[in-house]
């Protein structure tokens, strides 16, 4: 089976000042003008990544490359079973909406920017990344495509931090349909 690379993520909790469109877990999310009303009070914005960022690393060209991608949890049910929402914009983001996460039940503490940095890792790496070999997957084979593999135990901002695991996020059958994108968390 042919692996895609992957591109490593390292967060690092923001300081002061920060670019409100930088590719970032929690914080301020950075949308068009046209979402401005599309949310609920039970919606966790978990990240958005500025696809420029990534340009050069996804070299198979599995993401756009300009506009931004954004992921959006549905708390409704818990905090064991997220559903979510991932969105892409070709545009620039206009609108930015503070605080988004303070009336997340369950959540507000998950205000505070965590500044994403890219990097190139192997395609079967430990550890939060787009693309590559989902880490610890039992299960079948072929592996679903993974779209962003999340691991807790990653960083220090505590988001899911007693999932002794990874969540991960997978494409659907056609990788451009970002709304039959999948969430599981599976458990080391």
């Amino acid at each position: 089976m042919r692996m895609s690379k992957a591109i490593g993520i390292r967060a690092k909790k923001a300081d002061g000042a920060y670019d409100l469109g930088a590719s970032k877990f929690f914080g301020t999310p950075t949308v068009p003008e046209a979402w401005g009303e599309d949310f609920y009070d039970t919606d966790l914005f978990f990240c958005q990544i500025r696809l420029a960022d990534i340009a050069t690393l996804d070299t198979e060209n599995r993401l756009p490359h300009t506009g931004y991608l954004y992921v959006f949890l549905d708390t409704a049910e818990g905090p064991y079973q997220l559903k979510a929402t991932v969105r892409y914009s070709p545009d620039e983001p206009c609108l930015a909406i503070d605080a988004f996460n303070s009336e997340t039940v369950g959540y507000e503490q998950y205000t505070e920017a965590w500044l994403m940095e890219f990097y190139p890792v192997g395609e079967d790496v430990e550890g939060t990344r787009l693309f590559g070999v989902p880490s610890d997957w039992p299960f079948e084979e072929p592996h679903p495509s993974l779209l962003l593999q999340y691991d807790p135990l990653d960083s220090e901002m505590g988001f899911l931090d007693s999932l002794d695991g990874f969540l991960y996020l997978f494409f659907g059958a056609d990788t451009a349909d970002f709304g039959a994108v999948t969430l599981r968390e599976e458990y080391s």
